[in-house]
């Protein structure tokens, strides 16, 4: 069985991203939601399809978490309330057999952002190899033991800060999964799509906040993670002006956010 974690805050795409997940062919899942949203309307949704209710207002990392501590299976899917699945994702991934599985994607959108986004993840899966520091090409994907050991030291390395931990969640825990096991393999079927960043404004207030969240790993064993130098790529496909401009146009918003 596959335990499917989602953290919820907003709410608006749970309807794409419920109905993906019912549409699977692999229908041998869990599905644990964490509930921070204060719209009752998301309970009232996650109570139709089913599914595990955590109800809690907590931040990222910690939601992560308890959904994780209250799922039961052998395998683990982190996904977001802004991705949805292909119908024969699950079916796909039960065929694995790897400690820790990163999986191809694709933004939804056709706007000149959204195009950029699209380049720079097949550049990604395609011109980089796997490596935890830089966190780019995150697995979504994990054996049970190896997500428990991950959340297990990053709570004893973060104490009090684990629970104001926003960004960058995923990457604390592959940062941390990457030292328990290097058997990282990566699907590039294109088996997760996200509902992400159409407009230039939507990038600025979200690169932003990311940068504001990531101070709180000042001081902690994980402030090697706040250096904007990790997320240097390799770049082999499309125009390398355009895919600067994207990295800018994130990278500035971040600097403020992380600097004022």
């Amino acid at each position: 069985m596959i335990s499917i974690e989602i953290p919820v805050l907003h709410g608006k795409y749970l309807n794409q991203l419920f109905e993906s997940i019912r549409n699977q062919t692999f229908q041998d899942y869990e599905v644990v939601i964490v509930n921070s949203s204060s719209n009752e309307n998301v309970s009232d949704l996650i109570q139709q399809y089913g599914f595990k209710e955590i109800k809690e207002k907590v931040k990222l990392l910690k939601a992560r978490y308890l959904a994780h501590y209250y799922s039961k299976s052998d395998y683990t899917l982190l996904l977001d309330e802004t991705r949805t699945l292909r119908k024969d994702a699950l079916a796909l991934l039960s065929s694995l057999n790897h400690d820790m599985v990163i999986i191809g994607e694709e933004e939804i959108g056709d706007s000149f952002w959204v195009r950029l986004a699209n380049l720079d993840k097949e550049n990604i899966m395609e011109c980089n190899t796997a490596e935890a520091i830089k966190g780019f090409a995150l697995p979504r994907f994990f054996r049970r033991e190896i997500l428990d050991k991950a959340f297990e030291k990053l709570r004893e390395n973060l104490k009090e800060k684990f629970g104001e931990i926003i960004f960058p969640d995923h990457e604390l825990i592959y940062y941390e999964a990457s030292r328990v096991s290097s058997d990282v393999f990566s699907l590039k079927d294109k088996l997760i799509m996200h509902y992400g960043d159409a407009r230039l404004s939507e990038i600025a207030r979200k690169y932003y906040r990311y940068g504001m969240s990531v101070r709180v790993l000042k001081g902690t064993p994980y402030s090697n993670l706040t250096r904007i130098s990790r997320k240097k790529r390799n770049i082999c496909k499309g125009n390398k002006l355009l895919l600067y401009l994207l990295y800018l146009t994130r990278g500035i918003p971040f600097l403020l956010g992380y600097l004022l």
